[in-house]
């Protein structure tokens, strides 16, 4: 079930869509981006980033949309109410809400942040 985690300017959208394509895994980072035909539209997906495996080992931990539901929307695949699904599923959507979080917050031309501090994600 799609649902909206936060809106923001269409600038800081491009920006952070921007961010996530300069740290694809094919640059040795953990994102993965893929846009629309008319790149509009971008599914982000964000891998797992234990510490104790190579790059090439890392395992999707969950995916949000940029503009999915309309220009400067970030959504997400939250957990539905009436499904009783696995504990490590709640802690996949806490570990990309703050992913997102972090990206609105400093995820701009540039920097360097460093995903593998999170507490949630070290455990995937």
């Amino acid at each position: 079930m799609q649902s909206v985690y936060r809106t923001a300017p269409l600038e800081d959208i491009i920006r952070i869509v921007d961010y996530c394509r300069n740290c694809s895994m094919n640059k040795g980072r953990i994102f993965e981006v893929y846009p629309d035909p008319r790149d509009s539209l971008f599914m982000i997906i964000v891998n797992s980033c234990s510490e104790s495996e190579p790059v090439d080992r890392l395992r999707p931990l969950g995916a949000f949309y940029c503009n999915y539901v309309g220009p400067g929307v970030i959504t997400i695949e939250e957990e539905d109410p009436h499904f009783d699904g696995a504990e490590s599923r709640k802690r996949h959507v806490v570990a990309i809400k703050q992913v997102i979080d972090i990206l609105l917050r400093e995820g701009f031309p540039g920097t360097q942040i460093s995903f593998k501090d999170l507490l949630t994600l070290k455990s995937f």
